[in-house]
């Protein structure tokens, strides 16, 4: 049987859009902006409960909305701002844009619907015991919690076995890698966990389900609040950084066990399926140092957007060795779901 590894990005949590309106998964890039916008209007709008005295933490949030909205409109990416942040030695900036992007995604996974492909895919794969088959692997460039959400179906009293760069250890084997590490903090609630209690409050507020996010803010304000001081609201440089989110480029939490583990599996990789990853030359370095050791002979499959998908092969072939771009290369348009190669 193949060895079977998925290389993913931001186009696997892009779910389904009616128009500007994104009816499950994740906003990309080019959504950021506008849904910061909403979310901002929706905080501007709600009203604390009488006597909930948090009208600053409120505020602060608002703030932050209104930082990371400037972050979109003057850079092309939130990312890219962060490591200009990491070449000005700015530790302080970059760690509290982390928290603000990891206080963001999460607060977008508990209000939005998730991509439901991550159901249908881990519906196909899981095997007795709700374990990941042997033979797959997945390296993701994605530091959303897609995957722990649609597992939380399935398994609620473990999790999946997920390695980062805060907390990958040597000889350690991982279903799932995560180069980026998680938008998630230290000490809190797992998301999934978190999500379906918030979703129960929404419930029992008997709110509509297809409801305005910012209705759903209103409804949880107070619970949005507390995360939101609890994790984000310090600004001071001596506190230590409580999220698991870690760019790549960002080597003052470098672990090097991350990468053996990546080095492991892309060398008994047969069959590598890349879906919604465009390979952007802002994360060369790393693309090449994640598929050094990928075999010259593996079968190369990549899932995209047929408006897109040239383009996504000829920047992979950029960061491919002379060997490696003489494998097979097969371009898959179809996008409903996550590709399962006939290899598996």
């Amino acid at each position: 049987m193949a060895n079977v590894t998925y290389l993913i990005g931001a186009g696997a949590s892009a779910g389904k859009r009616d128009g500007a309106v994104i009816l499950e998964g994740l906003p990309c890039v080019a959504d950021i902006k506008r849904r910061v916008e909403m979310l901002t209007s929706a905080f501007q709008m709600a009203t604390f409960p009488q006597n909930f005295d948090w009208k600053n933490a409120k505020a602060s949030i608002i703030e932050g909305m209104q930082e990371l909205k400037s972050i979109c409109s003057n850079n092309a990416t939130i990312d890219t701002y962060a490591k200009k942040l990491r070449l000005k030695s700015d530790y302080a900036g970059l760690a509290y844009i982390e928290r603000l992007l990891t206080f963001y995604f999460v607060l977008e996974q508990i209000l939005l619907l998730p991509d439901s492909r991550y159901d249908t895919f881990l519906a196909s794969i899981l095997e007795e015991g709700m374990t990941f088959p042997e033979h797959i692997k997945v390296i993701s460039w994605n530091y959303d919690s897609q995957f722990e959400i649609a597992f939380n179906e399935y398994e609620q009293s473990f999790g999946l076995n997920v390695g980062s760069k805060i907390n990958a250890k040597e000889n350690q084997k991982y279903d799932i890698v995560k180069i980026n590490g998680s938008a998630r903090f230290n000490k809190m609630e797992s998301l999934p966990i978190m999500r379906e209690k918030l979703l129960k409050k929404i419930d029992a507020s008997n709110a509509d389900h297809k409801i305005l996010e910012s209705v759903k803010v209103q409804i949880l304000l107070g619970d949005i609040v507390t995360l939101y001081k609890s994790f984000v609201f310090y600004r001071n440089p001596l506190r230590q950084n409580n999220t698991q989110l870690s760019f790549a480029f960002d080597d003052t939490n470098c672990n090097d066990a991350i990468y053996h583990s990546i080095d492991e599996i892309m060398g008994k990789t047969d069959v590598l399926v890349i879906i919604g990853y465009t390979f952007p030359f802002f994360n060369r370095e790393t693309d090449r140092r994640i598929l050094h050791y990928l075999k010259s002979n593996a079968k190369i499959y990549i899932q995209d957007l047929s408006t897109n998908i040239k383009n996504v092969r000829q920047s992979l072939e950029a960061v491919l060795t002379d060997e490696q771009r003489q494998a097979q290369i097969v371009e898959i348009e179809r996008t409903e779901q996550f590709y399962l190669p006939p290899e598996l």
